[in-house]
This record gives C-alpha cells, sequence and structure tokens, in this order.
C-alpha cells in the first residue's frame, strides 16, 4: 500500500501548509515561485511524523523567494511538541538563501526552549525586520532571548501581543544594544503594571531610541509620522 506520510507539497502537506506566489496565488513549484508560506501547526504537530517535518524543512531551506512565514497553532498542544516541530522544521545546520523578511508564530504555547531552537535560522536570515510572536505564552525568558536576536539581526517591528512579559522581560527585551533600533512595538494584552511602565519609560528616555509606534494595553502611542497597515489589524 502507499504511504500515508506527506510526502510532497501537493500531498498530504497541503492539508497544513500553503505557498503562495507573488500574486497570492498557491504555487506548485513553491522552490522557485513561493514568496510566502502560511502553517497550520496544529496539524502538523499533532498528525505528521517527525521525518517528514524533515522533509518539509528541507523544501523550505530550498526555496529561493520566500519572504514570509506565518505559523497558526492552538494554546493546548504541549510546549515540548512545539519545539520538536520547531527543530525538524527550521534545522540549525539548515543553508537558507531567501530574502526573509516576516516570521510570525500565532497561538502556539513557545517556551524557551522553543524559541532557543530557531535562534539560528533567524540569526541567519539578514533580511529579516519583522517578528510576530503573538499569542503564544511568551514570559521573561523567551523575552531576554528576543532581545539576543534583536542584536544580531535586522529586526525593528516586533509584535508580542497576548503574552505574559513582566518588567524583567521587558528589561532583558531592552538590554541589547540594537533595542533602541526598534520602529515598533505592540505589548497589548500583558500584564502592564506600573513596573512594566517604569521599564518602557527608562528605554524611551535611552539616546538614540527610534521607536515611532507602541501599543500598552488600550493605548497606541505614536511618535512622528509612523504608518505601517500591517498594524491596522492589531
Amino acid at each position: 500500500k502507499p504511504s500515508k506520510e506527506p510526502t510532497g507539497i501537493n500531498g498530504v502537506w497541503s492539508e497544513f501548509c500553503t505557498f503562495e506566489d507573488e500574486n497570492e496565488r498557491p504555487t506548485k513549484d513553491p522552490i522557485h515561485d513561493a514568496v510566502s508560506l502560511r502553517i497550520d501547526l496544529y496539524y502538523l504537530s499533532t498528525r505528521v511524523p517527525t521525518k517528514s517535518l524533515r522533509d518539509m524543512g528541507s523544501v523550505i531551506s530550498r526555496c529561493k523567494k520566500l519572504k514570509s512565514i506565518r505559523m497558526i497553532g492552538h494554546l493546548f498542544v504541549r510546549s515540548n511538541v512545539i519545539e520538536d516541530v520547531l527543530v525538524s522544521l527550521f534545522q540549525a545546520n539548515g543553508s537558507y538563501y531567501f530574502p526573509l523578511e516576516h516570521f510570525s508564530i500565532c497561538k502556539y504555547a513557545l517556551n524557551a526552549r522553543g524559541f532557543e531552537a530557531i535562534i539560528p535560522f533567524l540569526t541567519s536570515r539578514g533580511e529579516l525586520d519583522c517578528l510576530y510572536l503573538e499569542n503564544c505564552e511568551i514570559g521573561d525568558d523567551v523575552a531576554g532571548a528576543i532581545g539576543v536576536v534583536l542584536d544580531q539581526t535586522c529586526i525593528d517591528n516586533i509584535d508580542l501581543n497576548g503574552n505574559q512579559i513582566s518588567a524583567r522581560g521587558l528589561s532583558n527585551l531592552f538590554s541589547g544594544k540594537n533595542s533602541i533600533k526598534l520602529r515598533s512595538l505592540n505589548l497589548q494584552e500583558n500584564s502592564i503594571g506600573k513596573a512594566e511602565v517604569d521599564e518602557i519609560a527608562r528605554f524611551l528616555s535611552k539616546e538614540g531610541v527610534a521607536l515611532q509606534w507602541i501599543a500598552i494595553g488600550k493605548i497606541r502611542l505614536i511618535f512622528g509620522d509612523y504608518f505601517d497597515p500591517d498594524w491596522m489589524e492589531v
């Protein structure tokens, strides 16, 4: 009997991932035509074996035009499962040549080990400028790891909406030398109190801060004439 495992883009893989070309249409040749990839992490983490995940990671690594990777999940999936998935898809020893600009994970419980698993991938992407980690149950440890990534990349737009970051995590996030290059930062739906506001104020008082847009609770602060239509979805 033929294998039921995902073995190609047009097979079972199409149930949990969508490669689109520059016209936002699904493409049958992702290696040469895909500019965006959307992955259903819940399906992938519960029904796809590790070998097939690595095969999928191999396809991703060979893409030539990929600019956006968006992953959507469900928070009740265990963090250790997420780590295994991310390690398989974005292998530390992989070589990537596509000009990735946007990387996002949404609604997936992402612990420090899970995020650290993709740091080598993120820091190898010289064009990456947007990192969105929405509703991922991120705590202070992951916030600190994001600060490390900031110092090794060109990321200047970060969305941390719906997480669990406190003043300690914000201090770690802002401690890197490249944090002052941030242009936009979304902290909505985090537990923002006086200690967190004080930490943000200390950051804003640094010399050379480039921040033009920040969301705290229900408040949005805009500095200058900054506008980015992507944030209209927030």
